[in-house]
């Protein structure tokens, strides 16, 4: 009689900073849940700012199926819920996971590209942005953070270190380039879920969507990923010359 093993596998590296592999034994007719939630929020709180995580919900009775997806939700201690995307990667229960940006969560890699994005297609120079070692963090309004600009940005007598990133009341982010630890003066940008191309200035303001309309798309944008001075690894656009 063939008996359904429970016990949890142990996780596979991680495939990049964005999608964490895990190998999860289909158990039956259906995917191990459990043990899927349960690394799900491990590795959120592992990867982290001071996050802490009540529970993550993921359906029940999901059938191993290659390419097919489906949803779960994250908990916040002590509120917020936001939407984690899982794909599977094949038939024998190995999926992919992410945590798309909301206005409770951030995933900093997320926020980097954005303002590599917008940086790279404003000064058509290649620009790296390194937000420190965590991944996540808890989309707070008020909030502020710096974004280092790797190896500094220079545009003919300007040179600019560091991005200020904030949090508005509605958990939506403005960045601002800094140039020698002040605020560059430029004009504004605002960047929506439904504009993709930036205009001439450098600051941005990017509107946060609400957790449950996020979609479990692939990102469209091609990247490279290269390695921060913290040791994380960071996507950022992808730029003629680049050594695919």
């Amino acid at each position: 009689m063939l008996r359904c093993d429970r016990r949890r596998p142990k996780l596979a590296g991680l495939g990049s900073i964005l999608l964490a592999l895990l190998g999860i034994t289909a158990c039956g007719s259906s995917l191990n849940m459990a043990a899927i939630e349960t690394d799900i929020k491990a590795a959120i709180e592992r990867q982290g700012r001071r996050l802490t995580l009540r529970e993550v919900r993921c359906p029940e009775d999901v059938t191993p199926q290659a390419g097919a997806h489906f949803r779960c939700v994250g908990e916040l201690e002590p509120e917020g819920t936001f939407t984690i995307n899982v794909i599977q990667e094949d038939a024998q229960g190995n999926v992919t996971w992410e945590v798309p940006n909301s206005r409770v969560i951030l995933n900093l890699a997320k926020v980097e590209a954005n303002i590599q994005e917008g940086l790279t297609k404003v000064f058509s120079k290649r620009v790296l942005v390194d937000c420190g070692s965590e991944l996540y963090r808890a989309n707070q309004p008020g909030d502020r953070f710096e974004c280092a600009i790797v190896g500094g940005l220079k545009v003919g007598a300007e040179a600019f270190d560091s991005v200020l990133v904030r949090v508005d009341t509605n958990g939506n982010l403005n960045w601002q380039e800094r140039r020698q630890n002040n605020l560059a003066t430029v004009a504004a940008e605002t960047v929506s879920a439904s504009t993709s191309q930036p205009t001439a200035p450098v600051s941005s303001t990017v509107t946060m969507p609400a957790s449950t309309s996020a979609a479990p798309a692939p990102d469209s944008v091609k990247t490279t990923t290269v390695t921060g001075p913290a040791g994380r690894e960071i996507k950022r656009p992808y730029v003629s010359g680049d050594d695919d």
